[in-house]
């Protein structure tokens, strides 16, 4: 990755992205967000956990 982009940030421009582009779906009546919550919560937690320890990784090797 190059060296002026820190990986947290990215993480986080990204997660941003993917909010605002699940809100824009909800509000097109394409997505029940709050069901799509109730299935998907336990591989959200697990996608969180994982990109935390990307980023732990990425901050040691740094």
């Amino acid at each position: 990755m190059l060296s002026f982009l820190k990986v947290d940030r990215v993480v986080t421009a990204l997660g941003l992205i993917g909010l605002g582009v699940l809100v824009m779906l909800a509000n097109l009546d394409r997505l029940d967000l709050l069901q799509a919550l109730r299935i998907f919560w336990p591989a959200l937690l697990i996608l969180w956990g994982a990109l935390e320890l990307v980023v732990s990784f990425a901050r040691r090797t740094s």
